[in-house]
């Protein structure tokens, strides 16, 4: 059985509905090939698990511990006493294999790392595409450029993806349902009105090329298989925590945007 680490960084899933770890516990003990358990998996055989399921809040830690154990199992360490290893470097071993350069040391601030890793999958898939590809998603993108570069449709999709968390958050969802990863009713929870069709599009083709450059990292082992969504995964749970967390700051204070604003403007 696993055996939770206490983890700064992943404590904030305590805060996360269960329509939110609903994913999260099904990229951890599902095989999206078969849509059956993971040989490897020891969640369904917890007992918080089989006490509280589907109330995944109440058994938060159990899920954390699961992801820590498959992070030690990638072969950064050995479980110890039944532990597994922290977030933060189950994250930078995702990092390194998938080829995401990291700064030295390694960003203090989570996000900067979950950040840097969408960017660098952006960045590759586009580099091992066709040029056909590159000129359509730059259209979509608004660049009418007869001549594209994947610098420069990257620098437009930053744009496209910064320009709002749900943007980015659509990506990652789209991702990961394209890797067999049924996202259900959470994704109509979160986009309740759906992109303009040039932005489904571009995420289409992006996904596509993502999906191949799955392939070229040739990606071995269980672990890799679920460390490397679940980080994509938990990224996008924890832009939505922050972003009702400075909601609610917003409100319980009542500040006036307007206001703050100017004062940067």
């Amino acid at each position: 059985m696993a055996i939770y680490r206490d983890d700064s960084d992943l404590v904030f899933l305590k805060q996360c509905t269960n329509e939110d770890l609903e994913l999260l516990v099904s990229i951890l003990t599902v095989d999206p090939k078969d849509n059956t358990l993971r040989f490897t998996e020891t969640l369904t055989s917890d007992a918080s698990y089989k006490r509280h399921y589907p109330n995944h809040q109440l058994y938060w830690k159990s899920i954390a511990a699961e992801l820590q154990t498959f992070g030690a199992n990638s072969g950064m360490n050995l479980l110890r006493q039944g532990k597994g290893v922290c977030y933060r470097e189950i994250l930078i071993d995702v990092c390194n294999r998938t080829n995401t350069i990291l700064s030295e040391p390694a960003p203090f601030f989570i996000e900067k790392i979950e950040d840097a890793l969408l960017n660098s999958l952006l960045k590759q898939s586009l580099e091992n595409i066709s040029q056909k590809d590159l000129k359509k998603i730059a259209a979509d993108l608004g660049n009418v450029n007869s001549k594209v570069t994947p610098s420069m449709v990257m620098m437009g999709i930053q744009n496209f993806i910064t320009s709002s968390s749900l943007m980015s958050n659509y990506l990652i969802f789209s991702i990961l349902n394209n890797l067999g990863f049924k996202s259900g009713n959470i994704m109509t929870v979160m986009f309740p009105r759906p992109y303009p069709r040039r932005y489904q599009e571009l995420v289409v083709t992006i996904c596509l090329a993502i999906n191949h450059l799955w392939l070229l990292f040739n990606v071995t082992g269980p672990a890799y298989r679920v460390t490397i969504p679940a980080c994509l995964y938990i990224a996008t749970l924890r832009k939505k925590y922050n972003d009702a967390k400075i909601t609610n700051h917003i409100l319980k204070n009542n500040i006036d945007l307007k206001k703050m604003m100017g004062k940067y403007l």
